[in-house]
């Protein structure tokens, strides 16, 4: 008689003792762990050298990849599938499927791994410079390219979110990273390039119909936002070139840029009632807000730290009384301020 044979007779005492009541189910069950009757799980032995197996044959694979593949080619390679794969599923999805928003975000994403591919490439091969300002100019032209071959506005966008940031960036190379956005030069470049925008703006509204036609909101957008924000900090800092970016007390020019900032903004209001232009009204008299409080913290509460408590109560209440206001507003025309 083998083992196992023992083992189930000792079993099957055990189920007589229990049955004779001498002893109990569970003292009879925690005897019989001690002579096990089952046949061998064959079964799972073999589950488990599978499983040891597949994490080995991984392991080897992943050291034998490390050891001789070109993980910048695999990257490079990863980055371009990525960018055509989202160009193809867009054009699926907007000429079979008639889904346009989503094909215009995966269309954003096709440039934005464009832009990692750039980066990769820069890495894998560079040039000594280190002028990745220039990476981000250049991966600005190309999304720009992308944006009026797909007629996109969120690649356009991106594109011109990318410009602004290479302006300043390549600003700080040249200088040696000295000077940033903060050179104070730099503020009154984007106001001309604002205003560049802008007449880019008027073309696209004058000549350019069909799929093209949005993007001139765009550059009214961001032509509108440049000149806005370049005046909001020349009227905090003033107009010099320091080299050292120190800011020196210029309160005379920061005053004249604050009237000029008013003097932008009420044109601004003229303007957009004169040609019905809702988008530059709304810009003027935000950021002509945003000139009156920044001119009153400037010149007033700056000179009297002592009457906190009376400006805290003249601004706060002045707030609620612009919003009590404007809220008005909305409820008598909500279409207009829609």
């Amino acid at each position: 008689m083998n083992q196992r044979s023992l083992n189930r007779a000792v079993h099957n005492e055990l189920d007589d003792l229990v049955a004779q009541k001498i002893i109990d189910a569970v003292q009879a069950e925690q005897i019989k762990l001690r002579y096990p009757a089952e046949a061998w799980n064959m079964l799972a032995l073999v589950r488990s050298f599978t499983v040891l197996g597949v994490l080995t044959c991984v392991a080897g694979i992943l050291i034998l990849l490390r050891e001789h593949m070109n993980w910048w080619l695999v990257g490079e390679a990863a980055l371009a599938g990525t960018s055509l794969s989202c160009l193809a599923l867009a054009h699926w999805l907007k000429t079979s499927r008639n889904m346009p928003i989503l094909a215009e975000a995966l269309e954003l994403a096709s440039g934005m791994a464009l832009q990692g591919l750039t980066v990769v490439l820069a890495l894998h091969h560079p040039s000594g410079s280190k002028n990745w300002p220039a990476l981000v100019g250049v991966d600005a032209a190309l999304l720009l390219v992308m944006a009026y071959a797909l007629a996109n506005r969120l690649l356009l966008w991106y594109s011109l979110a990318l410009f602004f940031f290479f302006c300043g960036a390549e600003t700080g190379y040249v200088s040696g990273w000295g000077a940033y956005y903060l050179g104070m030069t730099y503020p009154a470049r984007f106001l001309a390039i604002g205003a560049g925008v802008l007449c880019l703006a008027w073309v696209h509204v004058e000549f350019l119909r069909g799929r093209l036609a949005p993007f001139a909101r765009v550059y009214f957008h961001y032509g509108l936002l440049l000149i806005n924000l370049s005046l909001w900090f020349l009227s905090v800092f003033g107009y010099y070139e320091n080299h050292d970016v120190r800011w020196d007390d210029t309160e005379g020019e920061r005053f004249i840029f604050s009237v000029l900032w008013a003097a932008v903004a009420g044109g601004s209001v003229w303007a957009g009632t004169r040609f019905n232009l809702q988008l530059l009204r709304g810009y003027a008299y935000t950021f002509l807000m945003i000139n009156l409080y920044t001119f009153y913290f400037q010149f007033l509460v700056s000179k009297s730290p002592s009457l906190w408590f009376f400006h805290l109560l003249l601004v706060g209440g002045s707030l609620l009384g612009l919003g009590i206001y404007v809220d008005g507003l909305r409820k008598k025309n909500p279409a207009q301020a829609d």
